[in-house]
């Protein structure tokens, strides 16, 4: 390849790296001394989230954050890095990796990159701890109807106990009778 090629190639590298790093949820972290059936595992399960595992090149991704004016660089991206990355399932994502930092005492989360604000290993750690999408909407839809069915049921109230009392009056004129 010629030099001007080589410029090219790198240059489509940083832009793609640009667009996994735009992802909801990016974790970095470090997989010296996987075995390839184990990282082949961690693939699997990030992939079964629709989600994927690459290893990156640090000096591309320095170069990235340069290019983007952020204060990311030698010492985030440093030794042997791979990035799990998704829109949709990050939060699912991040649990993967975090129940996998404790599985195999290589793997090692350095940070993360949640929604395009950077996270330290502890935020990442916090994120992996939320509930899912799907319960957390039933959280929200549950504390919204709540007061909604509270005041139904304090208007409902008052001709609930008319009619009770309009029933036991009932009963008593018939035993009268």
């Amino acid at each position: 390849m010629t030099g001007k090629k080589i410029i090219e190639q790198k240059k489509r590298e940083v832009d793609d790296l640009g667009k996994i790093f735009s992802k909801n949820g990016v974790y970095l972290f470090d997989y010296r001394g996987l075995t390839v059936p184990q990282m082949g595992a961690l693939r699997e399960k990030v992939k079964a989230l629709d989600a994927k595992v690459k290893v990156i090149k640090n000096r591309l991704a320095i170069r990235y954050f340069k290019k983007e004016n952020k204060p990311y660089g030698r010492e985030l991206f440093n030794g042997p890095l791979a990035i799990a990355y998704a829109d949709d399932n990050f939060v699912d994502v991040a649990r993967v990796i975090v129940a996998s930092e404790k599985e195999f005492e290589h793997v090692k989360i350095k940070a993360g990159f949640i929604e395009g604000v950077f996270a330290d290993k502890t935020r990442v750690k916090e994120v992996a701890k939320l509930p899912a999408k799907e319960q957390l909407m039933a959280q929200v839809a549950l504390s919204m109807s709540m007061p909604l069915k509270k005041f139904v049921m304090s208007l409902a109230a008052p001709l609930k106990n008319m009619l009770l009392l309009m029933k036991n009056l009932k009963d008593k004129k018939e035993e009268e009778n």
